[in-house]
């Protein structure tokens, strides 16, 4: 298990460690943890340099071989580390992996679903915003979900919209972000599993951190793990608490949200690294 370092000790390793952290959550990935992790490397050894950046693989549980290949991840990547939880809890290994993160910028990525034309346009523009959001909705044309997924999407994304003013179109993407901003507000969210990263973001909104929201293609790679019925539950029970934390954190003053297309995106990272922009996604 990683161990969270002090305020000083963070401040030293920010200035003489890597760059940046690349935090995945893992459950059951013994398919394609190998070679996604492989195609990884080789993006950021490219845009980020090699030695400037590191994975933290948070292991949820996992019952196949994925802790052992994680063990081999950080022996290939040897700045890397790992982090083993006991059950499989979304939230929970992202708030894992942003605790145990040393460098100012972190990653979060899913092992089997990421956009690097926009890993690659976050990087370069690293320095303009706070945090970088990647949405399957924010242009219909490049999201290749199911009517049936996408309906579902739709209507949790207008609940949010209509019970705590969301702005954007999609939480739970890739993200990029500067934890020099958003630490102390990270230490700050409470809830888990799906949420988590859906309250980083409303207190981001509402701190009036710089954000960006950039549209990224997607498509659904494998079958779905959980009951749809029962995630919906779920979801309704947490959004319920999400609305009670959120009733105590006031705008500080007006938002700074930017929406982007991916002709913007695609147009900027050409001119720098010309074979990103036929690459679409995994």
């Amino acid at each position: 298990m990683s161990q969270t370092l002090s305020a000083p000790d963070r401040a030293l390793h920010e200035e003489q460690g890597p760059a940046v952290s690349v935090v995945i959550p893992l459950y059951n990935e013994q398919a394609i943890i190998d070679r996604n992790l492989e195609t990884l490397a080789a993006f950021f050894n490219d845009i980020v340099g090699a030695g400037e950046w590191l994975f933290i693989l948070v292991d949820n549980g996992s019952t196949d071989q994925t802790p052992s290949k994680v063990r081999a991840a950080v022996e290939r990547w040897p700045l890397s580390r790992c982090i083993d939880l006991p059950e499989p809890n979304y939230g929970a290994a992202l708030r894992a992996g942003l605790n145990a993160a040393t460098t100012r910028w972190v990653y979060l990525l899913d092992i089997e679903q990421w956009d690097l034309p926009f890993m690659a346009w976050a990087w370069l523009n690293r320095d303009s915003y706070d945090l970088f959001l990647a949405s399957k909705r924010s242009d219909p044309t490049l999201n290749f979900q199911t009517a049936y997924r996408r309906f579902l999407s739709t209507c949790l994304n207008g609940l949010l919209q209509a019970l705590l003013g969301f702005s954007g179109t999609d939480t739970h993407g890739p993200k990029l972000i500067d934890r020099r901003s958003m630490g102390a507000l990270i230490g700050l969210c409470t809830l888990d599993r799906g949420h988590f990263d859906t309250e980083m973001v409303l207190r981001a909104i509402r701190s009036q951190k710089r954000i960006v929201e950039i549209p990224v293609v997607y498509r659904e790679n494998r079958p779905h793990r959980n009951w749809m019925i029962k995630k919906i539950v779920w979801n309704l029970l947490a959004l319920r608490r999400l609305v009670n934390v959120m009733e105590s954190v006031p705008y500080e003053g007006l938002i700074r949200y930017r929406r982007l297309t991916r002709e913007d995106v695609l147009g900027e990272i050409e001119m720098v690294e010309p074979s990103l922009t036929k690459t679409e996604s995994v």
